[in-house]
């Protein structure tokens, strides 16, 4: 099995459940694994302003410090500025509020975000690599990966 194939078993494990306040119960390492994995697919699948809208904006205010993490500072400073002109008061407190604003996005937001969203999907860093060595060296909160 490759990597992105034992990384998408592992995003569906017990291991990784994401969804609202789970995210909140999570270790370090899960919300590392969590936050990429979200940011990711939604990105990909709709750009950020879907990540903001949906329940994957409450790892948002920890995606940005989980790339780094990851030794992903490119990617990691695309999310912040996403973030930045998504909300230039900061992050809503609670998920409700980051989507309730998320769905009020003016044009030139959303502008902004699609240029960004081009930028992320340049991908600066293999994320894919990097997770996978990055779950690789936690086998006690993933469990040991098979070989890719």
């Amino acid at each position: 099995m490759n990597k992105n194939g034992i990384l998408i078993n592992l995003s569906t494990s017990d291991k990784t459940k994401f969804g609202k306040e789970e995210f909140a119960l999570q270790s370090i390492p899960q919300k590392v694994f969590s936050a990429i994995w979200e940011v990711e697919a939604e990105v990909n699948n709709g750009g950020f302003s879907q990540y903001f809208l949906n329940n994957s904006a409450e790892s948002a205010p920890f995606v940005v410090e989980a790339l780094n993490t990851i030794d992903a500072p490119r990617t990691a400073d695309i999310c912040r500025r996403a973030i930045a002109a998504a909300f230039p008061s900061g992050l809503p407190h609670t998920v409700e509020g980051t989507q309730a604003a998320a769905a009020d996005f003016s044009d030139e937001t959303l502008e902004k975000l699609e240029l960004l969203d081009q930028e992320f999907f340049s991908y600066p860093h293999d994320l894919t690599d990097l997770l996978f060595a990055y779950v690789s060296g936690h086998p006690e909160e993933f469990g040991t990966l098979p070989e890719s």
